[in-house]
């Protein structure tokens, strides 16, 4: 991401002469087609729900987004496992979970769409992204999107997601009935297909190795 370059540029101001590419991170369009996507039994009571893609740790505060859900009127469902040595936060956001919050574990890549296309709301609320690549995802499966702008997701959602602080439960909470009251962004999934493709990511990595070779 731009903001990235901007980093490396604040530590090694000779970089600034230097010409770059930005190849982006990006998302399967193939695997996660909203159109070619059908219901599916497996997760067809998941259907409205608000979603959480990630592996669990305290740096993507997955036990801030469950006490920011204590009291509203979906269900949460949290896919991916516990990191390695975050064993007792696990089993804290277990304690704290109420009757709404639904552990997946962990869910095959190829059936990621399905869960997506269930969901209304996808919450990656991190102390630190890029992108958040479940996000990616989630927003051109259809999902509103609540994110931070703690790392470099601005350079990617811009003004197309619900935006909360990762310390700040009640943030969190704003941000989320937000984006559950409004409807589809159809914007956003436009958006991510025309900048954020394997195929745009492969045209930019090309286009570095032009440069490099062209010098």
């Amino acid at each position: 991401s731009d903001s990235e370059m901007r980093r490396v540029i604040a530590d090694f101001p000779e970089c600034i002469q230097k010409p770059f590419i930005i190849v982006p991170n990006a998302v399967d369009v193939s695997l996660f087609n909203l159109e070619q996507t059908n219901f599916i039994p497996e997760f067809e009571r998941f259907r409205g729900c608000v979603l959480s893609v990630g592996r669990i740790e305290g740096r993507k505060c997955q036990l801030d987004l469950v006490r920011a859900m204590r009291g509203l009127p979906w269900q949460l469902v949290l896919v991916g496992r516990p990191a390695p040595n975050h064993t007792k936060y696990y089993e804290q956001l277990l304690k704290e979970a109420g009757p709404n919050v639904h552990f997946l574990g962990y869910v095959e890549h190829e059936m990621l769409p399905y869960i997506y296309k269930a969901a209304h709301v996808h919450c990656l609320v991190s102390w630190m992204e890029t992108t958040g690549l479940s996000s990616l995802e989630a927003g051109v499966m259809g999902c509103n999107l609540v994110i931070t702008d703690q790392g470099d997701t601005k350079d990617y959602f811009s003004d197309f997601a619900f935006y909360c602080q990762p310390d700040s439960i009640s943030s969190i909470r704003i941000a989320i009935i937000k984006a559950y009251n409004a409807p589809v962004n159809q914007e956003l999934q436009t958006h991510i297909r025309q900048n954020f493709t394997w195929q745009k990511a492969a045209e930019k990595t090309l286009e570095g190795y032009r440069l490099a070779l062209s010098r």
